[in-house]
């Protein structure tokens, strides 16, 4: 590659994304929580805060027990943006500057849809989030977000 192809390949996403172009749709996906919670839907912050244990218990006193998904899931990547409205690499250094502080530990992490719906199913506070075609089995139900 010439070092003009390569200053134009580096150069081409940055002026597309300078120029408006559209980007990368997010992926859907579910808020799930053990069948046991009480709840059907829960906002926006309550979920983000859950998930950076500045609340650890809902609002019926249950512990909860959030789970993510790989730091290189593009699932992670829409949830991130979308419930936390940090990108996943913020949320790293947040959780990098948690555990260095002695404050706290971030949740699981999980390398599957599976194994979240394993892990919420298993946790009676648990609380992630599957792919938004991802099909639910027993003991696991879906938490509407509410802005």
């Amino acid at each position: 590659m010439t070092s003009k192809a390569a200053l134009l390949s580096l150069l081409l996403p940055w002026a597309a994304a300078a120029l408006g172009a559209p980007a990368e749709e997010p992926l859907a996906f579910k808020i799930v929580v053990n069948a046991a919670n009480p709840g059907n839907a829960a906002r926006r912050q309550t979920v983000a805060d859950l998930f950076l244990k500045k609340a650890t218990r809902w609002t019926d006193g249950a512990m909860a027990a959030p789970v993510d998904q790989s730091l290189t899931s593009k699932l992670r990547g829409s949830f991130s943006e979308q419930v936390l409205h940090e990108a996943p690499a913020a949320i790293h250094n947040y959780w990098q500057h948690q555990i260095f502080s002695g404050r706290d530990q971030p949740p699981p992490v999980k390398a599957s849809d599976d194994e979240v719906l394993a892990y919420v199913q298993a946790h009676a506070g648990g609380i992630g989030y599957v792919t938004g075609t991802v099909s639910l089995p027993a003991g696991v139900k879906e938490l509407k977000l509410q802005e």
